[in-house]
């Protein structure tokens, strides 16, 4: 709907992520995970048009909120709210070091519990950099 950057989510994402009332909305193809701020939508389907907002998902959508707790890492259970504080108090933040590590160790499971699908890393390190820039202002 918002023309925004998206990609290819599974099957199994979707099931895990969606509440149970919106589990038979699901359509056969493929779905993809809209990652604009500004769009309600999470899942959406470019075959049946079917979509998933913000209200459909059990879990709130660290890309999609505004305020806190504004969740970055499902696996490990980070928020912006930590990175913040982290800042705040260090200068610094540990946190994508600590996930890197855990990662590594294999403790993940970000396709089961990241809405995206994907790894938080990304995500994790972007947020740093912002709060950076919005620190030195």
């Amino acid at each position: 709907m918002c023309q925004g950057a998206s990609h290819t989510v599974t099957r199994k994402t979707m099931l895990l992520m969606l509440k149970p009332e919106a589990l038979d909305r699901i359509s056969a193809g493929f779905y993809r995970f809209c990652a604009s701020p500004g769009c309600r939508v999470v899942y959406f389907s470019e075959n049946s048009g079917e979509n998933f907002t913000t209200d459909d998902l059990r879990a709130r959508v660290g890309v999609k909120e505004m305020s806190d707790p504004i969740p970055l890492c499902y696996c490990f259970g980070f928020s912006e709210a930590d990175l913040r504080e982290e800042l705040l108090t260090k200068g610094q933040s540990t946190i994508p070091q600590r996930i890197t590590t855990l990662v590594k160790q294999g403790m993940c499971a970000c396709e089961e519990r990241n809405p995206s699908g994907t790894c938080c890393l990304g995500e994790v390190t972007k947020t740093v950099m912002r709060l950076k820039l919005v620190e030195s202002k």
